[in-house]
């Protein structure tokens, strides 16, 4: 893990309440996911070519790990750009909603895609870096709790509204999904 990037681990509920606790637990555990994306350009990847190879193998595999990666990477899985994009785009639009005031209403739906960083390790790294820049900074904001009511729009491919928390959303990112 990059030292530029690394997370304080220690984590204590001496003079924290327990919710405080928990959004930072969160909060680390998805800013490790965005740092797991991040090694594998700066460590693994070694060509902007190998972003862009189409499965032959797995179409539509899930990507969770570092080792999942690397897995999909020698098994020539579907784009790991596409991969990697489609995480950072939900903890950035996750942020975004919660940064841009009540009434915090979030749509997964709204990426961009064909965006550099599925093609260029640079445009990559870059867009990874800033995306556990921006976590941090909203980890340090104690404007935000668990609990905060969100109002989700989704296609899945019928547009429907779902009522849910921001702690259940964090939790929901940083957990291995399928990718577009």
């Amino acid at each position: 893990m990059s030292e530029s990037t690394k997370s304080d681990t220690s984590h204590t509920n001496g003079g924290h309440d327990p919710h405080s606790l928990q959004l930072s637990e969160l909060l680390f555990v998805s800013s490790t996911v965005l740092q797991q994306a991040l090694d594998l350009v700066d460590d693994v990847l070694t060509d902007n070519n190998q972003l862009t190879v189409q499965s032959k193998y797995l179409p539509g595999s899930t990507i969770g790990s570092l080792f999942a990666y690397i897995l999909a990477l020698t098994l020539m899985m579907p784009p790991i750009g596409k991969h990697i994009r489609h995480a950072r785009d939900h903890f950035i639009l996750l942020i975004d909603c919660m940064v841009g005031g009540q009434p915090y209403v979030l749509s997964y739906d709204v990426r961009n895609r064909n965006t550099p960083m599925e093609s260029s390790l640079s445009e990559a790294h870059d867009a990874l870096v800033s995306a556990i820049s921006r976590l941090k900074e909203f980890g340090a904001s104690p404007s935000v709790t668990l609990d905060q009511a969100i109002t989700l729009n989704a296609v899945t491919p019928y547009p429907h509204t779902f009522e849910t928390t921001f702690g259940r959303e964090v939790r929901e990112i940083s957990q291995p999904k399928q990718s577009d």
